[in-house]
């Protein structure tokens, strides 16, 4: 498991904060949900509740060869969720949406009109692929640690466990079957939030 450190998350978000409008929302959703990358891709607009702040993730895409792409539902029935999302990503994909519609117009009848969040050009599907391609790109350019897309996942749950999320919540957000797969992927994170805990304890009964 690798995620961003708290050193190095401040130069990440800004340059995130310098990006084009749809790459920076690819990103943020990522670091701020949690999602895979092909609930990412999967993501349609009839899956965000811009009145009460939630999105559903309902399926995942896959590229599965010889340039074909396929739809299918999450991997688990745990991974079928719903989940809040805060005012200021509700604010920033209302943008986008507004974005991707001015897009739409410019291109006419050449627009697919799959309903997806993240689109090619002219509207089909993006393949998740050409995600990690682009993340690739993203952090050569800005001179960036080397992570993987998923590590954004890691980073999101880390920062959830760091910031005293409780566990279950955390993995309900993560999607995962049961709250043990994520105590055993997030372990690390666990002791040190323990340890800090001990401290705690230690400092406040004074003892020596």
């Amino acid at each position: 498991m690798v995620a961003l450190t708290p050193e190095q998350t401040a130069p990440f978000f800004n340059a995130v904060q310098s990006s084009p409008l749809d790459l920076r929302c690819i990103l943020l959703l990522l670091v701020t949900t949690g999602l895979r990358r092909g609930e990412l891709a999967g993501l349609k607009w009839k899956d965000i509740d811009f009145e009460n702040g939630y999105m559903q993730i309902e399926r995942t895409s896959q590229y599965i060869g010889n340039k074909t792409l396929i739809t299918k539902e999450p991997k688990t029935k745990s991974s079928r969720r719903a989940m809040v999302i805060s005012d200021d990503i509700v604010k920033m994909l209302r943008n986008y949406k507004a974005w991707q519609t001015q897009q739409r117009l410019m291109m006419g009848r050449d627009w697919h009109d799959t309903d997806r969040l993240f689109t090619q050009y002219n509207g089909e599907p993006m393949y998740p692929d050409s995600l990690t391609k682009w993340f690739n790109h993203f952090l050569k350019r800005h001179n960036l640690r080397h992570v993987t897309l998923h590590s954004l996942r890691h980073t999101n749950a880390t920062l959830m466990i760091a910031e005293g999320t409780d566990i279950r919540t955390v993995s309900n957000r993560l999607g995962h079957a049961q709250t043990s797969t994520t105590l055993n992927i997030y372990t690390h994170a666990l002791k040190s939030k323990d340890a800090k805990a001990a401290q705690v304890l230690n400092d406040l009964l004074a003892i020596s």
